[in-house]
């Protein structure tokens, strides 16, 4: 009955969805339970292996959608200093190969075995897969090696992260709010918006003006003056600031009055103005409205004129009634459109990282050749192509809603293959004590090094510290038990910043160890 590997992995995906939602003392191991569940059935049934190609495909699918929704953080923090990081994965990477030959040594673990020991350890399948083909037949030796320490690899991170994480929550973020402003500190004859945002340092929006009987929306070159009423949208101690500042808050009911001004939540789905900026979209320029925030996924920010609209994104637009359904239509308010991905897109963007990853890279020193591989490949486009949003007529966005459930589908479904395949191992292995513990000091020492390095430059953002060691150890299952306990945005960025070069260094120094061991 259980000889279907299909069949197989969807009993792994579903008890490991059991598994993981078990808590001992806020402790659990999320979506990671499925790669455990994954090698309880490939122990049980070690005949039965899914094919490599449906664990390679799901990784792909989730490192694109990873890709394309974290591109635009991670390039942000790059010019804010994050290049910094990039010193990381070589630092970790290198203590890693640094202590699996001393310790190989040590404990007298052949080549090939700690060659495999030194992957699973970081559970990285490509630097497997390049020791393999350069031990040739002693490849199994590596294999075995890897099955043993890929738990480990995947385990220990987990348990590192939980401590600090304990206070980590799925907060939704802060809460905006908004206020009527009567005006009486400005300066006579008026002063234009974008100059009070600048003077004051004021991270609110301005929304609506009303002089005497007449109501406007504002932007940045909209000049107010006193005893105008505006209203503002920002976070709490923001907009309490900008009343201070501005003068007193209105006991009207300013904030309600639909009368000429009304306002609405619209759904972006028109691929027309997908991936463009407000600026580009102009609702000002040609309806007289503004976007006075912008709802992704469950989170609500302040938008600018630079802040690019993507598919299924909500926006709070405020404008004359008379022209709110003809905004509606040109952005589209579809739930169902919205709901879609551009398949053309989608296809292409992960074709071109599969390309990519099978184009043969040479090494220096006569060291051979080696292939990113599909998954690399794909991070990597995927992050070029979210920078860029669109080419042309082309939007290589996924929205909101497709992205969290391709990239939870493709997780699950490299977790249950990639578990089967360990499980499967071991049941053939001998237990190699020496090799267990050598893996485990690879992994400790690596994640030691990793989260010390991450803490000095990124201080105490735990988020994003769980993202770079799920980066540096390539591993999707830490990267899914981070996000679990803190959210998205701050981890895959730093998953993303860490994750190709991490990739890349461990398929070299797996090649180099050989060299070094075998001379």
């Amino acid at each position: 009955m259980f000889d279907n590997p299909l069949l197989l992995v969807c009993l792994a995906i579903g008890c490991g969805a059991i598994l993981g939602r078990i808590s001992i003392k806020k402790v659990s191991l999320g979506v990671a339970g499925v790669l455990f569940a994954g090698v309880m059935w490939g122990y049980l049934e070690p005949a039965v292996k899914p094919p490599d190609v449906l664990a390679t495909f799901g990784l792909a699918l989730f490192v694109y959608a990873i890709g394309l929704s974290s591109s635009g953080l991670l390039f942000d923090t790059w010019s804010h200093g994050g290049w910094r990081f990039m010193l990381i994965p070589p630092v970790a990477v290198g203590v890693a190969f640094a202590v699996s030959l001393f310790a190989a040594q040590i404990f007298n673990i052949p080549a090939s075995t700690a060659a495999g020991v030194f992957a699973g350890a970081l559970t990285n399948t490509p630097s497997l897969a390049a020791a393999t083909t350069a031990l040739g037949q002693r490849g199994a030796e590596a294999t075995l090696g890897y099955a043993i320490a890929y738990p480990l690899g995947v385990l220990i991170p987990i348990l590192l992260l939980s401590w600090p994480f304990r206070r980590e929550t799925q907060g939704a973020g802060d809460t905006l709010s908004s206020a009527a402003i009567v005006v009486r500190n400005v300066k006579e004859p008026g002063e234009a918006v974008g100059g009070l945002l600048e003077r004051y340092s004021l991270s609110v929006r301005f929304a609506r003006c009303v002089r005497g009987n007449e109501q406007f929306a504002l932007t940045g070159f909209s000049v107010i003056k006193n005893g105008d009423i505006v209203t503002v949208v920002g976070l709490s101690d923001d907009v309490r600031n900008a009343t201070e500042i501005l003068g007193v808050e209105s006991g009207g009911d300013v904030l309600h009055d639909r009368s000429q001004l009304d306002y609405r939540r619209i759904f972006v789905s028109s691929p027309a103005v997908c991936g463009k900026t407000l600026r580009e979209v102009g609702i000002f320029r040609n309806f007289e409205g503004i976007v006075t925030r912008v709802r992704r996924g469950d989170t609500d920010f302040i938008p600018n004129a630079e802040t690019t609209i993507m598919p299924g994104d909500r926006l709070r637009v405020i404008a004359p009634r008379e022209k709110l359904s003809a905004i509606s239509e040109y952005i589209g308010d579809s739930y169902h459109e919205a709901s879609e991905f551009n398949i053309l897109t989608f296809g292409l963007g992960l074709a071109m990282g599969i390309a990519i990853g099978t184009v043969n890279i040479t090494l220096p020193m006569g060291l051979g050749t080696f292939e990113i591989g599909p998954v690399a490949g794909c991070l990597i486009v995927a992050l070029v192509l979210g920078a860029l949003g669109r080419t042309g007529p082309l939007t290589w966005y996924l929205p909101y809603g497709a992205s969290m459930s391709l990239r939870q589908l493709g997780l699950v479904v490299f977790l249950a293959c990639a578990g089967i395949k360990a499980g499967g191992l071991l049941h053939t292995a001998p237990l190699n004590i020496s090799a267990l513990v050598l893996g485990a000091c690879i992994t400790t020492v690596t994640c030691l090094v990793t989260i010390a390095m991450a803490r000095i430059i990124a201080g105490k953002s735990w988020p994003f510290i769980g993202g770079i060691l799920a980066g540096v150890q390539t591993q999707p299952a830490v990267l899914g038990f981070a996000v679990g306990r803190c959210g998205n945005e701050r981890v895959e960025a730093g998953y993303a910043a860490a994750y190709p070069l991490s990739m890349l260094l461990k398929i070299v120094f797996v090649q180099i160890f050989l060299m070094v061991m075998n001379s």
